[in-house]
């Protein structure tokens, strides 16, 4: 923003070494009082420029011809140039009456730049310099309210001009008041830089600035894309994570399902009901002579597909006669006959012989164990 507010300015400092500003209730005239305030203070800073330069070289002159210059001025008093005018024609080394003229000639120089300088400075307003903390618009206000000025006409006036944003110590600030104009101009005066160089150096200041500030957006952009694309990968990694978390989860729960289904199966009593002739005829079950009934060859695992849960209190299933095809059934025999009624089970027909009921009197006998339960009619 600051280099904006120093365009203008910068394009007059380029061409003279100060700045003209002004402020106005009317045209007519502006321009040319501008102009003329401008020139009269080029004019009067050149020849102070020149007056400056005509005295060191004056000074090194005088030393080197041996002379005490004046410590309040370099200037010859009447009876040095007189003195001066004496040795030039009386001096017959070539060099050292060049030398002398020299002086003299100078001095002629330095007394015509300082008239033509009191005669510049006498056109123009007393400049005030520039302090550490002063600011050009409440200065610009202070000297209109010197002039007469009410401080809101004052105030209108100087915000209307285009005054130096930043003041350095030493710079000469110019104000003049004419038939509604207000015109500013600063110069260097006394200090180390002048307006016009400290406003090219802000400028290239902001310069680099802004090319600092467009690397470390560089930076920060690619700095950003690698952050964008860690995001994207981190997402990835969370996605199959929750993907696997799923996986396990699903695996959890059927290996809980099936740990629940072994343990109900381990706590249960697996049974085959059938018709004692079709079993021993299907060979699930042998019915010897002389030896109680016990699994057949063809007893697989497989058969036994219904499980009564041995974990509750006095565990029972009922046989029907229906289920297995028959009107009634007389007898249930237990297989594998090393159980024993009335101790390890026992068994109920109903009256009227169409069902049985089976209770389970020792659990921990049958839990886990396979039984044949043959009904014969």
């Amino acid at each position: 923003m600051r280099l904006l507010r120093y365009l203008t300015l910068g394009a007059v400092l380029v061409l003279v070494p100060l700045t003209l500003t002004l402020g106005c209730d009317r045209n007519s005239g502006t321009e040319s009082e501008a102009k003329d305030l401008v020139k009269k203070v080029t004019e009067a800073e050149k020849a102070e420029a020149q007056t400056q330069g005509a005295a060191k070289a004056q000074s090194e002159a005088m030393t080197k011809a041996g002379l005490q210059a004046n410590p309040a001025s370099v200037q010859l008093t009447e009876a040095q140039r007189t003195l001066l005018e004496t040795r030039v024609k009386a001096e017959k080394d070539s060099g050292i009456a060049a030398l002398l003229q020299e002086i003299l000639d100078r001095d002629k120089q330095i007394t015509e730049l300082n008239a033509k300088v009191a005669k510049l400075r006498a056109d123009l307003p007393k400049p005030q310099v520039a302090g550490e903390k002063d600011n050009h618009f409440a200065m610009a206000v202070r000297y209109l309210k010197g002039r007469g000025l009410k401080e809101e006409k004052a105030k209108e006036l100087a915000a209307r001009a285009n005054l130096m944003e930043e003041l350095q110590p030493g710079w000469q600030v110019y104000h003049q008041y004419v038939e509604g104009t207000y015109l500013t101009t600063v110069t260097q005066g006394k200090a180390s830089v002048s307006p016009s160089e400290y406003v090219r150096t802000q400028r290239a200041a902001l310069v680099r600035d802004k090319e600092d500030t467009m690397l470390i957006a560089h930076g920060l952009a690619d700095e950003v894309e690698s952050l964008v694309a860690q995001r994207v990968k981190v997402q990835e990694e969370v996605d199959n994570l929750r993907s696997e978390k799923t996986t396990l989860m699903s695996q959890m729960n059927e290996l809980s399902t099936l740990s629940q289904a072994q343990k109900a199966r381990l706590n249960a009593m697996h049974y085959l009901v059938g018709r004692r002739k079709q079993l021993e005829e299907d060979g699930v079950i042998v019915v010897p002579v002389f030896a109680r009934d016990r699994m057949g060859p063809k007893a697989l695992a497989a058969k036994f597909d219904k499980d009564l849960a041995l974990d509750g209190p006095s565990p029972e299933l009922t046989i029907r006669a229906g289920d297995l095809g028959l009107k009634t059934l007389s007898k249930v025999s237990i297989v594998p006959g090393s159980l024993e009624k009335d101790r390890h089970y026992s068994v109920v027909i109903s009256e009227d012989r169409t069902s049985a009921k089976v209770r389970i009197l020792d659990p921990e006998r049958l839990r886990n164990d396979r039984v044949v339960f043959a009904v014969a009619d």
